[in-house]
């Protein structure tokens, strides 16, 4: 009788080659797939970012969008919300007004009897702006109690703020002294709002690594500035009635910081678990273990900027690798292919 089949010998032949097969394709699928993961992520989030620049355009007040580490996490963000700018407050009566009642070198002080009370200040805090009379330049509150507030020039230091250009505490105009009273409308820092985007598949915007800088391919590392480092601090997004990106405000457990804008905001799309891994520069790229590392690091993840002076959004693989194989080695080189897109579109 006739028998047909594989004798031990062809399928031993057979097992080999599905090993090889399998360890030098297999991996490819994977990382495959978290690129697709990633790629998904990124369309997710600029659809939802131009959602947020459409909705602000023809509004007085600006608006934008909030990213926000989630829950118990530091630097991975998971929800993107819309963000609202409360509309200002003007005082607890129709008739409310400041009068100047003291000053330091960099600092005015504003206070008014009963004009600022509780239910006024609540929504209140430092970091917010106030403009006097309906006119001149938006100031930086520094403290605020029922009664007093006290402000100055925009900038780190007070003064030197892009959007102050030219104002020092000698050619400001500050408000006038007592006996003069002045009108005030106080901008409050952006609010949550809306249901939240919710990123799936380990995939999040890692904050750790996000920031802004001018937009020129090769550009030191110095000049691109990341966000705030402390742990859980979101990052806000505000766009005016014009669609241009004004202002990025930093939130933190213990303060609020408004940031002028000085080149495109970019946010970095990749995985969660990379990004609560980050302890500073330390990050190291793995070959055999791609969870770890900077997410900036791996292929797999993309960058997505936004265009300061046009509100578009733009998108591209992180640069991992140089033309010749050689690893990137820096946060602003991995931001070649989205840095070149801008300026070939003039941003």
């Amino acid at each position: 009788m006739l028998r047909r089949g594989a004798s031990l010998s062809e399928l031993l032949v057979v097992v080999a080659i599905m090993g090889t097969v399998a360890v030098t394709v297999l991996p490819n699928v994977v990382g495959t797939v978290e690129a697709r993961r990633s790629r998904e992520a990124t369309r997710t989030v600029v659809s939802f970012v131009g959602k947020a620049n459409a909705r602000a355009l023809g509004r007085r007040e600006w608006s934008g969008f909030v990213v926000a580490p989630t829950g118990s996490t530091a630097y991975a963000a998971l929800d993107l919300h819309l963000a609202e700018q409360p509309i200002a407050y003007r005082g607890d009566t129709v008739d409310a007004a400041l009068t100047m009642s003291g000053s330091t070198t960099h600092t005015r002080t504003m206070s008014g009897s009963g004009q600022l009370t509780a239910s006024g200040t609540a929504g209140v805090a430092v970091g917010d702006l106030i403009r006097f009379d309906g006119r001149g330049p938006l100031f930086e509150i520094t403290a605020a109690t029922a009664s007093e507030v006290a402000f100055r020039l925009r900038g780190a230091d007070g003064f030197g703020a892009a959007e102050d250009a030219g104002l020092t505490r000698h050619n400001t105009p500050w408000p006038a002294p007592a006996p003069a009273t002045h009108t005030f409308e106080i901008l409050r820092k952006p609010m949550p709002s809306g249901s939240p985007l919710t990123l799936a598949d380990g995939r999040c915007i890692d904050l750790f690594w996000s920031g802004f800088g001018p937009p020129q391919v090769g550009a030191v590392t110095d000049t691109y500035r990341r966000f705030n480092q402390t742990a859980g601090a979101s990052i806000s997004a505000l766009f005016d009635g014009t669609g241009r990106l004004r202002q990025i405000v930093e939130t933190t457990p213990a303060a609020t910081k408004r940031l002028t804008v000085t080149g495109p905001l970019f946010l970095l799309v990749g995985r969660a678990i990379r990004a609560e891994g980050n302890v500073a520069a330390a990050a190291t790229y793995n070959a055999t273990d791609d969870s770890s590392g900077a997410n900036w690091q791996y292929h797999d993840s993309f960058w997505i900027a936004i265009d300061p002076e046009t509100g578009i959004v733009k998108s591209a693989e992180c640069m991992a690798r140089r033309s010749d194989g050689t690893l990137v080695t820096d946060v602003i080189e991995s931001q070649t292919l989205i840095r070149q897109q801008l300026l070939a579109d003039g941003g």
